[in-house]
């Protein structure tokens, strides 16, 4: 009897120390919730960082797009100055007044907000641009009156201008001459799949840049 009552004590020694009181339970869970809500926090906020980022860096490459290839053409074709009213000076001016809409290049080249419809893409207004619902582009129109856009459908176009400097002087190879367009574009990233209207909403970038023509050229009025 002695002994069995001996092995009894040892096995109820065992269990007591194995075991967890109701107070340890209870602490041990909201210890571990806390960590994981910390841990869901830290990894949600990185999320949405890269978010951020990759929305920024979308709206970048779209500007430098935009750049470059306007860029191209007032450099290699000119600026059409005979589209523009001479006699308006808001349309042609020294970086005063609202600026113009559409940037005419020579030989039939022209760069305006658009959007698209039914019929195809056509200008997209002032109004268009403010309005959220509304995808509007820069876009490109030849010749032929054919018109592409040179953003992709992840950015949209929140107001853009082109203001114009100059002379409309008769040399031809005249550093006076040299025609300049200054920039001013705001862009935006569009609510889309991936893309919280948050971010949405304050993704904005503002770009304003000079682009000047050739130092030397001919005006040459046909189609290279």
């Amino acid at each position: 009897m002695k002994t069995l009552f001996s092995s009894e004590i040892s096995v109820s020694k065992i269990k007591n120390c194995n075991a967890f009181t109701l107070i340890e339970l209870v602490v041990s869970i909201t210890i571990l919730s806390v960590i994981m809500l910390s841990v869901f926090m830290i990894y949600s906020n990185l999320i949405q960082i890269n978010k951020r980022l990759e929305a920024l860096r979308i709206v970048q490459e779209n500007i430098r797009n935009i750049t470059e290839q306007i860029a191209s053409d007032v450099r290699e074709k000119w600026i059409d100055v005979k589209y523009y009213d001479n006699s308006t000076p808001e349309k042609i001016n020294n970086y005063t007044g609202s600026g113009n809409s559409v940037l005419a290049i020579q030989w039939g080249n022209r760069y305006y907000p658009m959007k698209d419809s039914l019929s195809g893409p056509v200008l997209c207004t002032d109004a268009d641009q403010k309005d959220p619902n509304i995808h509007c582009y820069i876009g490109k129109e030849d010749s032929l009156n054919r018109r592409k856009s040179i953003s992709d459908d992840r950015v949209r176009i929140e107001s853009v201008r082109f203001f114009l400097s100059g002379d409309t002087g008769e040399s031809l190879t005249n550093l006076s001459q040299e025609w300049k367009v200054t920039i001013v574009l705001s862009l935006g990233i569009e609510n889309k799949v991936g893309i919280s209207s948050e971010i949405a909403k304050n993704t904005h970038m503002l770009m304003e840049t000079t682009i000047s023509e050739k130092a030397y050229k001919k005006n040459i009025t046909s189609t290279p």
